[in-house]
């Protein structure tokens, strides 16, 4: 016989009580639950947080289960929001639920993240120490700060698939590691794992200078301007997730940026630095103006640079020769006009300033050059007076010999006038 008004056992109220949570596995990456409740029940388990978010509904059990569920770690994080606090409940939904007391889900995720080249060529990085303060200090789930780091890198395919291929590379419990050059623009992620699971951090692309041209000048007078033009050019990865997912190399622009010119005085001898420059234009041109310090092979160079919170391997140009040719300072007649019986005065000065054997000339009346006399310079400069009994006004220049550091050279037509 049934009572009016009593409450069957199937309908009574459940009281969950002493809700608890441990670490169910030797490596920590799976929670144990358990509970007390007052009859058995079909419960469900739900996440919540002091943030105001909805119950995350993650487990269910039936009523002849024991009272307990084990879940991975990572299903239920991570955050990197060290004022994360959360706690589990579990009911029936009849009456009161129990909960845990409060633990935090918190992986900082690695930011910031610092790279720096190696002398190797190889690529340094560096994740900042996890600084934050425990929000739920002596929670249940509390263990010490222990990080893995997972360096990956997005790299194009070599096969026709949609975006970008993963190549994981060895994980670390360091915070700092190196990559050798790959040879090639990659995506760089550093994956920073612990028992909550793994926040992947975009790092930096790793770009790659493409090209670097340089034209100039065959030769330029000893002393003055040499200009050097050229264009540099990078390329980086461009990857979009997008529908569909792309992954592609794309060259960038690059203006104002550094372009380091080198020079050396033979194909066997060392690089030296002659200046630097910077780019001008969007797409990398760059002009170089130099002093012509005797014969030069130049070339450009890009080094690894890390700008833009991106990192760049540098690159060289083609080699440029550039000669030398003798400047003539001066070349001219102490007097441009004298009387016939007067011995005329012929001056030259050049650089280099050496001891060259030079050659006075003039243009006889057939219009060809013939020479006049010798004369030896003294530290670049010599005065030679000669005879000359022809009057009018006749053409005359100086031949320099080369040297070691600059081709030899004509000066520019003097006159001398004989009254």
């Amino acid at each position: 016989m049934t009572v009016v008004g009593a409450q069957s056992a199937s309908a009574r109220a459940v009281n969950v009580t002493n809700v608890q949570v441990v670490w169910a596995d030797a490596k920590q990456h799976s929670i144990r639950i358990t509970w007390t409740e007052s009859q058995p029940a079909a419960n469900t388990i739900v996440l919540r947080s002091d943030a105001g978010e909805g119950g995350n509904e993650f487990g269910h059990t039936t009523a002849d289960q024991p009272n307990e569920y084990v879940v991975d770690a990572a299903t239920l994080g991570p955050r990197a929001d060290p004022a994360d606090k959360v706690w589990i409940e579990v009911g029936d939904g009849s009456g009161t639920p129990g909960r845990t007391d409060a633990f935090d889900r918190f992986n900082y995720g690695g930011s910031p993240v610092t790279t720096a080249f190696e002398a190797d060529g190889s690529l340094r990085w560096t994740v900042a120490p996890d600084t934050s303060i425990d929000p739920t200090p002596g929670d249940p789930l509390d263990r010490p700060q222990d990080y893995t780091y997972v360096p990956q890198q997005r790299v194009r395919p070599d096969r026709p698939i949609p975006g970008c291929d993963a190549i994981n590379l060895a994980p670390t419990t360091a915070r700092t590691g190196t990559i050798p050059d790959a040879g090639y623009p990659y995506n760089l992620l550093i994956g920073v794992d612990n028992e909550w699971g793994t926040v992947r951090f975009n790092l930096t692309g790793v770009g790659r200078t493409k090209s670097l041209t340089m034209t100039g000048p065959a030769a330029t007078k000893l002393g003055e301007k040499t200009t050097l033009t050229g264009v540099l050019n990078e390329e980086f990865l461009f990857e979009a997730s997008g529908g569909p997912p792309s992954c592609s190399q794309w060259p960038e622009q690059t203006p104002n940026q550094s372009v380091v010119i080198q020079q050396r005085t033979s194909a066997t001898a060392p690089w030296t630095t002659a200046g630097t420059t910077r780019t001008t234009g969007e797409w990398g041109a760059y002009t170089a103006v130099l002093t012509n310090p005797g014969h030069r092979e130049y070339r450009a160079v890009r080094l690894n640079t890390i700008y833009g919170g991106r990192a760049l391997y540098g690159g060289v140009g083609g080699v440029k020769s550039v000669r030398a040719t003798t400047r003539v300072v001066s070349a001219k007649f102490i007097q441009p006009v004298i009387n016939l019986g007067t011995r005329p005065q012929a001056y030259l000065w050049v650089d280099p300033a050496g001891t060259q054997r030079t050659a006075l000339q003039f243009k006889n009346a057939a219009g060809a050059w013939q020479g006049v006399a010798y004369k030896t310079l003294y530290a670049g400069r010599g005065l030679l007076a000669f005879p000359w009994n022809k009057r009018g006004t006749t053409q005359f220049r100086w031949w320099v010999p080369a040297t070691t550091a600059a081709d030899a050279a004509y000066s520019n037509t003097f006159t001398l006038t004989v009254r």
